[in-house]
């Protein structure tokens, strides 16, 4: 095979076009590399890679580009995992590009024009992309409210971006649609949360109007100590996420809570709560009624 196709495919990251290929060799030979493995089909038309090349996220982000078009950045959730701190998935790659930008869109891929251009772009991972702070940013404003704070939470947590960045890109946004909602969360956002759903359950809590909750809350007593995820010192009010364990069935999740955690605390006069993915999305206004009796929160000062 023509050693100057290995060195394109070297320095595009193990992916590649059917056109490149046929440039280089002819069209039986191409299918033969692909059935002995040597070269695979990625699940982009017209885009290879090269076999022994293992799959990684990075990876189908490099084939979608070369789908698209190289000149295009990746940016919102695509951006963000590259960067490491995505909580939406990967269903559908996202790339931008200029304003003028004619209609690239693909199954699975979908493009967008960029009002903030995408000069800023690094490279990550062999793949260019949007800034760290610009991409949580971008994804807070431009998908449902409930995760935001999620995306926040994490990015921090991933080291890539701190607070003061996030502030700064956020004021760079200045005039976009959602942008006075990714202003107002910027602040709250807390790089010691453990996962995406405590920052949606601190979310629900935070939209409603609550107090804000402190993190990590230390409970000491009798020379023991433990902590909350979520919770409300002065009023000894905790709440928790309980995501089920994937060797616990959800009765030994019960059991387990309740025999190592919920006793002690009750027997120190604190209260504490707990909810479920159910909870935080479909039952938030039962959620909001029971921690708001709990805060002794009075009718009519928050919101459900």
């Amino acid at each position: 095979m023509d050693v100057a196709l290995y060195r394109t495919i070297a320095a595009q990251g193990g992916v590649f076009t059917t056109a490149q290929a046929l440039d280089h060799c002819g069209d039986t030979e191409l299918r033969a590399l692909v059935r002995s493995g040597r070269w695979r089909r990625s699940r982009f038309r017209g885009v290879l890679v090269d076999g022994e090349v293992p799959d990684t996220p990075a990876l189908l982000v490099r084939a979608a580009a070369l789908a698209v078009g190289g000149d295009l950045v990746a940016c919102h959730s695509t951006a963000a995992a590259l960067w490491g701190f995505d909580v939406l998935g990967p269903e559908t790659l996202h790339f931008l590009g200029p304003p003028e930008l004619g209609n690239r869109r693909r199954p699975g891929i979908q493009v967008h024009p960029s009002s903030l251009g995408t000069q800023d772009a690094v490279l990550v991972d062999g793949v260019w992309c949007t800034p760290a702070a610009r991409t949580a940013c971008d994804v807070v404003r431009l998908t449902p409210a409930i995760d935001g704070l999620a995306t926040l939470d994490a990015a921090l947590r991933s080291g890539a971006c701190t607070r003061a960045g996030l502030a700064a890109a956020a004021d760079l946004q200045a005039g976009l649609r959602q942008v006075v909602r990714l202003r107002w969360l910027v602040p709250h956002a807390d790089p010691r949360v453990d996962s995406p759903m405590e920052s949606r359950m601190r979310w629900r809590f935070l939209a409603a109007g609550f107090p804000a909750p402190d993190l990590q809350v230390e409970v000491a007593a009798g020379g023991r100590a433990r902590w909350l995820d979520v919770g409300w010192r002065t009023e000894r009010v905790g709440a928790e996420f309980d995501g089920q364990e994937a060797h616990m069935t959800p009765q030994q999740l019960r059991a387990d809570r309740h025999r190592h955690w919920h006793n002690w605390l009750t027997e120190h006069r604190w209260t504490l709560l707990h909810f479920t993915g159910a909870d935080v999305y479909r039952e938030h206004r039962r959620m909001l009624a029971v921690t708001a009796r709990a805060l002794g929160l009075r009718p009519g000062t928050w919101r459900s």
